[in-house]
């Protein structure tokens, strides 16, 4: 408050008692802050919890994209020795086209199977802070 509201009206240094309207301000003024810092740690604990999926997610196509580019020489390497026992090379192509293909429908569901599995993070202390909150100010604000 400013030091001017705190003195009498008779000009004396002694504080004067808060007016209702000032403790009214300072309440809303508190209710705002702690609204506020309610919301900014259940934005934190969400990123928090965020950040272990997000990272596997982003192992898991970093993988993806260099063990494609060794599968594509592998079936080079493949398709060149199977010239032997299958001379037609297009054939030689169709058969390890759908031999990738196999085993990378493999590997995806593997690691979908992992993600499914682990869910999303356990937001319910979070959830259960901000609705102790929001009753706590709806209950201020009925006083």
């Amino acid at each position: 408050m400013a030091e001017s509201q705190e003195r009498r009206s008779n000009g004396s240094s002694e504080p004067s008692e808060p007016e209702l309207g000032d403790l009214i301000q300072n309440i809303s003024d508190d209710l705002k802050v702690l609204a506020h810092d309610e919301m900014e740690l259940a934005r934190i604990e969400l990123a928090k919890g965020m950040r272990r999926p997000i990272a596997d997610a982003g192992a898991i196509i970093l993988g993806g994209v260099v063990a494609l580019i060794a599968l594509g020489l592998l079936c080079t390497t493949a398709v060149v020795a199977l010239q032997p026992l299958v001379p037609p090379l297009w054939l030689r192509m169709l058969i390890m086209s759908f031999a990738y293909f196999a085993l990378g429908g493999l590997v995806a569901g593997r690691y979908m199977l992992r993600l499914r599995r682990e869910g999303p993070p356990d937001m319910t202390r979070t959830v259960h802070e901000a609705q102790r909150t929001a009753q706590a100010l709806k209950g201020e604000f009925k006083q």
